[in-house]
């Protein structure tokens, strides 16, 4: 899972999501393509190429270079308006998923990587040290970059029709949350211990090394140093959290006979904290959370007003409040020298619902759907839910009553709020056998 991943390894897999990386892995194959070419060429017989047809490889790049150029500006044409209306109809913080979307990333990446390719190839071929047979080599490389070419169209041809618009937005900000929360709920404390708020003695404070969103807390990293000095590390800020200096990011316990840990011990450890500007959602389930309660918030602004995009939205949040399964109580922690705190319940009904029921209050048919939604997620197993459910439809219904003036629709809230199933008035009983 991504929790477990070191600093180092996050940062490489965040920098396989950019678009240039997988264009720069055709320029290494179409430079690899050129070296074998010409390495392969004595042992490939004379005549071969010419029967095949490799003397029209000059010509296939050259209709690739010009052809893959124009379609590449048309697709990021295309992206850069579907991020603007994502930005306008959705919320900012969901333009960022959608250019990590794989099947965009996929199009622009193999556009762009097939145009370095063809140049790289036509390079190659106007050099002296290409014979028949590598321009075969290169002939059949260009084969199955045309291959490539033509499934990736297909497919970028059947995703424009839903690229930019609300309903794919919700989607992709969904997948990137409910597996956020999967991975939270697997290991909610990253694989150390809870640390239930009440500060030791003895604490040394880490400062943050800078000011920003905390994005990524490096456990195995924390784990060295604990070791190194024979420490508890008590962890202060979950990923997510803003972090400026005064407001401490961890703090290290020594033994009662050591002295404070030196300036290089601490840059160490100040070092597993990942600092940036934007949150991220790898570590920090609340963060999907938010951004979909943003969108809801978007479609219930007097600029939208699209109440039945804020309804379909808390059947995201349910979705996503409920993903994951709860580990084994009695497993050991991978790092039991490190402390993390929690993440109360009230803190995921607060982002996913508290906004919502504020602006949504006005309008009955957003406040019964969510009361549908906080009972659903009563009835989990999901510690303190039930409570912060019972909570929730309570703040719901007194802001809907402060805020509605028909009668009708505050009566409509009621029933919605008292009923044990508020979809059907009809009470179910669960098959006895004895009966």
């Amino acid at each position: 899972m991504k929790l477990q991943l070191s600093r180092r390894l996050w940062v490489i897999s965040q920098v396989m999501r950019q678009l240039w990386f997988v264009a720069a892995i055709y320029c290494v194959a179409g430079i690899a393509t050129a070296l074998i070419g010409i390495l392969l060429d004595p042992f490939i017989p004379e005549g071969l190429g010419e029967t095949i047809g490799a003397d029209s490889v000059g010509s296939l790049l050259s209709i690739i270079a010009s052809s893959m150029l124009t379609v590449l500006i048309f697709s990021l044409n295309t992206v850069v308006q579907a991020s603007s209306a994502a930005a306008s109809s959705a919320t900012p913080r969901a333009v960022g998923t959608l250019l990590e979307d794989r099947t965009a990333q996929a199009a622009l990446s193999t556009f762009l990587g097939s145009f370095i390719f063809s140049l790289v190839g036509l390079i190659a071929l106007n050099t002296s040290l290409y014979g028949t047979g590598g321009r075969l080599v290169l002939f059949i490389a260009t084969l199955a970059v045309i291959v490539l070419i033509i499934g990736i169209l297909l497919r970028w041809i059947n995703y424009l029709g839903r690229l930019g618009k609300v309903s794919r937005t919700i989607e992709q900000v969904e997948d990137q949350a409910v597996t956020a929360m999967r991975n939270y709920r697997a290991e909610p404390f990253l694989g150390g211990r809870e640390f239930d708020g009440r500060m030791p003695g003895g604490l040394q404070l880490i400062d943050p090394p800078e000011t920003g969103y905390l994005r990524f807390v490096d456990m195995a990293a924390l784990d060295a140093v604990s070791r190194k000095l024979d420490a508890d590390i008590y962890v202060l800020e979950r990923p997510g959290a803003f972090v400026a200096p005064g407001r401490h990011i961890a703090g290290i316990r020594l033994p009662q006979d050591s002295k404070v840990a030196g300036e290089e011990v601490i840059a160490e450890a100040a070092g597993a904290f990942t600092i940036g500007h934007e949150r991220s959602y790898t570590q920090d389930p609340l963060y999907g959370v938010t951004v979909m309660s943003q969108i809801a918030l978007r479609a219930l602004s007097p600029a939208v007003n699209d109440p039945g995009t804020a309804i379909d939205v808390v059947t995201h949040l349910v979705r996503i409040l409920e993903a994951g399964e709860t580990p084994d109580a009695d497993r050991e922690p991978r790092y039991p020298r490190i402390h993390m705190p929690a993440i109360a319940a009230e803190e995921f009904f607060d982002a996913a619902f508290t906004a919502i029921a504020r602006d949504g209050a006005g309008m009955a048919e957003v406040v019964i759907h969510l009361l549908h939604a906080c009972r659903a997620l009563g009835h989990t197993d999901i510690p303190n839910f039930s409570e912060m459910s019972d909570r929730f439809m309570t703040l719901s219904v007194a802001r809907a009553k402060e805020t509605l003036r028909f009668q009708s629709d505050i009566e409509r809230i009621e029933r919605a709020a008292g009923r044990v199933n508020a979809a059907s008035p009809v009470t179910f009983r669960k098959n006895n056998p004895e009966q």
